[in-house]
């Protein structure tokens, strides 16, 4: 028996869903939005052509300029070919597509898509940011030896945290008095993620060395600047040697 409660409730659930998916119909196709996003927090959205029997499905391009506007389209069509490939569907170097899907498996098709594309640019993204992260951290180093001498620079040093996790650092620095850790990090969750959990496991240990994070622009990284700069000091790329000398042997 359905009561009046229940058709509210089925009301507001209507409603929500109508909120997650969307479409938007257009002459030459319609528009769907779904509930998945991009690294750059733009909504996934494929577009539908034919019917009513056979239809054509695709991202009509989406996923490439997501990755054209970061500069990384050559890696993105790389990834995006391995996955179309893997997932069954086709891939025409800028779009992902599935022609002619029967009624009966639109909805399958609108969801693989979208999920092609935007796991594409997660993984191009990724990709892109492990690259940079591994350019700019020997970077780092290569400043790092210059200005303490590369005997006092020990590489790739492991740290046992308050957790009793061992963490690696990029590189270690130490002096008569104390010791300081550093790494790099770039404006990417993961990145971020990882170097704050290391900077923080260390930092409540009784005798905490000192922690130094650098980044290629402060402003560049947003409001992940805050969520580094909780537990280390935040410098930039081109900073002064004087200025990360200071750092390293304050008291």
């Amino acid at each position: 028996m359905i009561t009046l409660a229940n058709d509210v409730a089925y009301q507001a659930i209507e409603v929500a869903i109508r909120e997650i998916v969307s479409a938007k119909h257009r002459p030459e196709g319609s528009y769907v939005s779904l509930p998945l996003l991009y690294p750059s927090g733009s909504t996934a959205v494929v577009r539908i052509s034919g019917g009513p029997n056979k239809y054509f499905v695709t991202d009509f391009g989406m996923g490439f300029i997501e990755c054209e506007l970061m500069g990384i389209e050559k890696v993105y069509l790389r990834q995006a070919k391995t996955i179309g490939e893997r997932s069954g569907v086709g891939f025409d170097e800028h779009a992902f597509f599935a022609m002619e899907v029967n009624a009966d498996r639109l909805a399958g098709a609108i969801i693989t898509i979208a999920n092609c594309s935007v796991e594409a640019v997660t993984l191009t993204s990724l990709k892109s940011a492990e690259k940079s992260s591994v350019d700019s951290a020997i970077f780092m180093l290569e400043k790092l030896d210059r200005i303490f001498g590369a005997e006092r620079v020990l590489k790739h040093t492991k740290i046992l945290g308050a957790s009793n996790h061992e963490w690696r650092f990029a590189a270690t620095v130490s002096s008569s008095v104390s010791s300081t850790v550093f790494e790099f990090a770039t404006n990417h969750s993961v990145s971020v993620a990882n170097v704050s959990m290391k900077m923080n496991d260390v930092a409540r240990l009784d005798v905490a060395p000192k922690r130094v994070v650098m980044v290629e622009k402060k402003k560049d990284m947003g409001t992940y600047l805050g969520i580094l700069s909780h537990t280390a000091s935040v410098i930039e790329q081109n900073i002064d040697d004087g200025e990360i000398l200071k750092l390293a042997e304050a008291a």
